[in-house]
């Protein structure tokens, strides 16, 4: 019975080992793909202008935006639009952050498949998944929703408490200060024809 408690605990030490290792070599691997990024020039994907820094959310933590219709998907280096989310995320992530993704009047030719996305989980450090406090999928469709449930529930289930689908920019608002992001244009006019135009909430003073 000890021999086997002994043989249980080597299997145990064994295991620890073996994520330690695997550990390693995700990291290893990340910080190769994080050189080529730091080397390469991206300025093309920089030019579509479909991944930036904000301003901060409503408990001061950063935010990235995402616009899905600047991605055109069959005319762009797919290769290098991964090494552009990885430079300009890099340093993003060693905190808490947000992600927006307007995926306000994308069509098919914007649309990044199911296998890319995984890669993309894949090879990221793990400060991206633990540090993403919150994802909002802003002007979702109904076949978009059902794709994110699908993604998120089979293929990177971590991250499906943290999407959070936001119908219009009034409820966006609630979670990010309207001056604390910069919104397209388009998703302004899109947002303000289908929902009516944004109205702050002003608070009334009692009367003294």
């Amino acid at each position: 019975m000890e021999g086997d408690v002994d043989k249980q605990r080597k299997l145990i030490l064994q295991g620890q080992m073996s994520e330690a290792a695997q550990h390693k070599q995700h990291q290893r691997n990340y910080n190769r793909w994080l050189c080529r990024a730091r080397a390469e020039d991206l300025s093309d994907i920089a030019a579509l202008k479909a991944l930036y820094q904000t301003g901060v959310d409503i408990c001061g933590r950063t935010v990235m935006v995402l616009v899905g219709r600047n991605i055109p998907v069959a005319q762009i280096d797919i290769e290098k639009a991964l090494l552009y989310f990885i430079h300009v995320m890099d340093h993003i992530v060693v905190k808490e952050y947000v992600l927006v993704y307007f995926h306000t009047l994308t069509g098919e030719h914007n649309h990044l498949d199911s296998d890319f996305l995984k890669k993309l989980y894949d090879i990221v450090d793990s400060k991206y998944k633990k540090n993403l406090q919150a994802f909002y999928f802003v002007h979702p469709t109904f076949r978009s929703k059902v794709s994110t449930w699908f993604f998120t529930t089979f293929n990177v289930s971590g991250l499906k408490d943290k999407v959070q689908h936001v119908e219009n920019l009034q409820q966006l608002f609630t979670c990010i200060l309207p001056e604390q992001i910069d919104i397209p244009p388009f998703v302004l006019e899109y947002d303000a024809r289908v929902n009516g135009p944004y109205h702050p909430y002003y608070s009334s003073l009692p009367d003294l």
